[in-house]
């Protein structure tokens, strides 16, 4: 390895001086805007794509896989979530993505399951299969299938529907039938309870009946139902959506002011898992579509509150959040666990939006001074952005950064909490 290391570095510096400095710089520039932390999101999220335009979570940190089953695949939960904030960004800060979004949502239906779902995750030169532990709905087990992946490619989807004016129209009936047959896939994971069934969760370690699909799939069907689609379609999506709204009252803990984590065995797991912020943008996607009683406005808000409490962290070298409340993974030799920029991204978005969501509503939750806090630790200059712009996905407490860098999701929450800041 030693050697072949050796060669390789001899020959990037035999060949780097026959480089065409023209083309190099001309397709660097394709991302150069005005606002420097707008070109290095967008310049990374571009580093991460194939020419599909599926991206890769990031560079793969672990060549042995000893710690991870590699990040150099196309998952259906990030990619969605990025291709959704890029989105949000373009309709505020204008810039004119298009061909991106379009060659996303092209993925997306070459890539759909019969059923309506999507697989675990795919090669994104191509959309074939990749390997992967979370194919349980393909194997015949729907314990292990993360089912906020179908949910997260269906905001995108209703949301591009919604937004893009120019959508080719021979694309749209594809897109319709995508959304209709994704429909009846959601349909088909959730219990008589109006719960998602168990499943994985979004970090892949745990199995159970989790906040956070319950709140992907309230923001899916809510964003359908707002979608100019079949009115038969958008009726029923409204009706789960309600469904979804009232069953999340069984994830409430009262006496820790918290949405848990899970349901397990029938047992509230009252951990804070940070993949609830994403509750913050399903109840704004409700709020087009239906009344978001003053009840659940105050307990968003106490959730975040404490949510942010209990997962913040700070040592001499970082400022952040951590992912959940006892998360062991690669700790290696501290006791605590380690502070996410994905985590401290989410949380800051969830904020920063929430600063809309709360203003009628009274109470001692300051959500503009948490989006700033938070923002202030993943942008420049941040104690979680390294001098070159990127973000990885996480630290250690002594400050030094931890696997894949850079990470693409960060860097869509980041590109996307910016732009919302700068609306507001």
């Amino acid at each position: 390895r030693s050697d072949s290391l050796a060669a390789i570095n001899e020959w990037t510096q035999r060949h780097a001086g026959s480089l065409d400095t023209s083309e190099a710089v001309s397709h660097a520039s394709r991302w150069i805007v005005d606002d420097e932390l707008v070109s290095v999101d967008l310049r990374v999220l571009d580093m991460l794509s194939a020419p599909t335009g599926a991206r890769i979570a990031g560079p793969d940190f672990d060549p042995h896989y000893q710690y991870s089953g590699g990040y150099g695949y196309m998952w259906f939960r990030d990619d969605g979530e990025i291709s959704t904030f890029l989105l949000h960004a373009d309709k505020i800060l204008n810039l004119n993505l298009d061909d991106v979004h379009r060659r996303s949502a092209q993925f997306y239906l070459q890539t759909q399951l019969d059923d309506g779902r999507w697989p675990h995750r795919v090669w994104p030169r191509n959309g074939r299969l990749a390997p992967g532990w979370a194919n349980g709905h393909i194997e015949g087990d729907e314990r292990h299938y993360q089912a906020d992946q179908t949910a997260s490619a269906l905001i995108f989807l209703a949301e591009y529907l919604s937004y893009e004016e120019s959508i080719p129209e021979r694309f749209e009936p594809e897109l319709r039938d995508a959304l209709a047959r994704g429909v009846d896939g959601l349909d088909g994971s959730i219990e008589a309870d109006g719960l998602p069934a168990v499943c994985e969760n979004a970090w892949e370690n745990m199995n159970g009946r989790f906040t956070h699909t319950t709140a992907k799939f309230l923001h899916a069907y809510s964003a359908i139902a707002d979608a100019p689609f079949d009115p038969g379609i958008r009726e029923h999506a409204a009706e789960q959506a309600d469904m979804l709204y009232e069953a999340l009252e069984t994830m409430w803990v009262p006496e820790d002011r918290i949405y848990a984590l899970r349901l397990q065995n029938g047992n509230i797991d009252a951990r804070v898992d940070s993949s609830t912020f994403a509750l913050i943008d399903a109840h704004l996607a409700y709020d087009a579509i239906d009344d978001i009683d003053a009840n659940r406005r105050q307990r968003l808000g106490k959730h975040l509150e404490t949510g942010f409490d209990r997962l913040w962290t700070e040592t001499d070298n970082i400022r952040g959040l951590q992912r959940f409340e006892a998360d062991a993974w690669r700790q290696r030799t501290q006791d605590s666990e380690k502070v996410w920029t994905v985590s401290t991204g989410w949380g800051a978005h969830a904020a920063e939006k929430a600063v809309g969501l709360f203003r009628d509503t009274n109470g001692s939750f300051d959500a503009a001074a948490w989006s700033d806090r938070l923002f202030d630790e993943i942008t420049f200059g941040g104690s979680l952005c390294l001098p070159s712009g990127y973000l990885p996905e996480q630290f250690f407490d002594s400050g030094t950064p931890d696997s894949a860098t850079p990470l693409g999701w960060s860097h869509a929450i980041r590109l996307a909490t910016y732009a919302a800041r700068q609306d507001r």
